[in-house]
């Protein structure tokens, strides 16, 4: 790939590349060859990753350092790499609930409520909360985990429990 090519790359193309090129090296079928390249590129990630941890307490001692972090952790491109080698300044259970109340204005005005239940390494759940509202679900749902999966691309999994009792609920006597 260019030069040129790769600068107007997006962080998303950049990422499905990455994975067609780590499927086709799995394809590989010299061993050998295989598995000099998996050493290689571990060993690769490893520096980087050893490189970013050394900059990150740099960066972290100095003054107004963690505000930095923390603002350098807002670039998309930066925050993934970050996450690659588990330097993210903030949990997954931070940054889902930055999300959350990000768009629990715009929910809310839908007569919608996202509460954030749990949030692990591998996977959160959330519960969708809806006041009357007659949305198609799986609409909700796609909505919900696109914006959380872009606040934590880390996780495998966001399972959203849907409560439907406001929906159904026999009107009062």
């Amino acid at each position: 790939m260019s030069v040129e090519a790769r600068e107007t790359e997006t962080l998303e193309q950049a990422l499905v590349r990455l994975e067609a090129l780590t499927a086709a090296l799995g394809r590989m079928s010299d061993d050998k060859a295989r598995e000099t390249t998996r050493e290689l590129v571990t060993l690769l990630l490893d520096l980087h990753g050893r490189a970013l941890e050394r900059l990150n307490a740099i960066i972290a001692g100095s003054g107004g350092g963690p505000a930095l972090i923390e603002q350098i952790a807002e670039e998309k491109e930066i925050a993934a790499i970050l996450l690659l080698h588990g330097l993210h300044p903030q949990s997954v259970e931070e940054r889902l609930l930055q999300a959350i109340a990000r768009m629990q204005p715009k929910w809310n005005a839908r007569g919608l409520h996202v509460e954030l239940i749990r949030a692990g390494k591998a996977f959160a759940i959330v519960q969708l909360r809806r006041n009357g509202l007659e949305e198609p679900g799986d609409q909700l749902r796609f909505e919900i985990e696109s914006t959380l999966t872009d606040a934590a691309p880390d996780l495998d999994d966001i399972l959203i429990e849907m409560d439907m009792t406001d929906i159904y609920a026999e009107p009062a006597a």
